[in-house]
């Protein structure tokens, strides 16, 4: 029976790993968090899957394969294969940015039932790398626009035993493939439809609005300025790529500046490119950081 030590970090494991989401949307990886340092292994074990995004322009009745590789990497010697299975699901993003599944087929605009794939299960050896191709055949009446699905991968439950003679930790995947399916005459119209700014003891929050009233995703950049009253500049976000806005979405996605600010009163640039898919447009907000309420003292008789 494992002590229960080895049980905790066992859970913890499971905990940590089952959360394990890859969806690279342009920018978008959620991970499992790191271990703290001292229960880290020089080279942590995992499954890597790769390309995690497709972005496939087709032509009505068109029909392309592709490969998602899975490569199986781990330092110990005695490691075993791990048996994955593999589904499809439609995906979304919330107006916050937040990944969402779904049954596949169940959503506007699912590339899910134009999707075929082999194998649907595979046993993953250690140190090798194993390939799910994956066939995307367009339908002839497909409409323009993007359209989207999943192939997710994920460890079978029932592959996952315990030793009872040995002290061991388990660790469970779950990771996606996401598909742009692109059917011609794309429109890409991107928008900061709005703009707030706030501030606490922590720092700023910058939170902007982007709308695409496209049919086909955009990956806009964009950079902060925050600047006191005499114009200097006290706070900065370098250029750099935010979260795709979806067809026909809108996103908002508070940004933090770690970096408190004096009572006064600031001005806040939000300066967003959508790169040719809209005008570039620089929003600026006004930010008033409020003086501490002061306790008074208290008084004795």
């Amino acid at each position: 029976m494992l002590s229960p030590a080895t049980t905790a970090k066992t859970l913890r494991a499971l905990a940590l790993s089952s959360a394990l989401l890859l969806a690279a949307g342009g920018g978008l990886f959620a991970q499992t968090p790191q271990a703290p340092a001292q229960e880290q292994a020089p080279r942590q074990d995992g499954i890597a899957l790769a390309p995690a995004r497709f972005e496939l322009e087709m032509e009505p009745g068109a029909e392309t394969t592709v490969v998602v590789n899975l490569d199986y990497h781990t330092a110990k010697p005695n490691a075993q294969p791990s048996r994955i299975l593999a589904t499809l699901n439609d995906w979304n993003l919330t107006p916050r940015g937040e990944l969402e599944f779904f049954k596949a087929g169940t959503q506007k605009g699912s590339a899910s039932p134009w999707l075929i794939y082999s194998p649907g299960e595979v046993l993953v050896e250690p140190g090798k790398t194993h390939s799910i191709r994956v066939t995307v055949t367009v339908p002839k009446d497909a409409a323009p626009g993007d359209h989207l699905a999943a192939l997710v991968v994920e460890q079978r439950p029932d592959t996952i035993k315990l030793n009872r003679n040995e002290r061991q930790m388990l660790l469970r995947y779950r990771m996606a493939a996401l598909f742009y399916v692109k059917v011609p005459r794309l429109v890409r119209d991107g928008a900061l439809a709005d703009l707030k700014a706030s501030a606490d003891e922590e720092g700023v929050v910058v939170t902007p609005t982007l709308k695409n009233a496209g049919n086909s995703v955009i990956r806009p950049t964009a950079s902060i300025t925050v600047t006191d009253a005499s114009g200097k500049t006290v706070a900065q976000v370098p250029e750099g790529e935010t979260l795709p806005v979806l067809a026909n979405s809108e996103l908002t996605q508070p940004v933090r500046l770690a970096q408190p600010l004096p009572p006064g009163e600031y001005s806040v640039s939000y300066r967003v490119s959508f790169q040719g898919h809209g005008k570039a447009t620089e929003g600026v907000t006004t930010l008033v950081v409020a003086e501490k309420a002061t306790t008074p003292a208290a008084t004795s008789n």
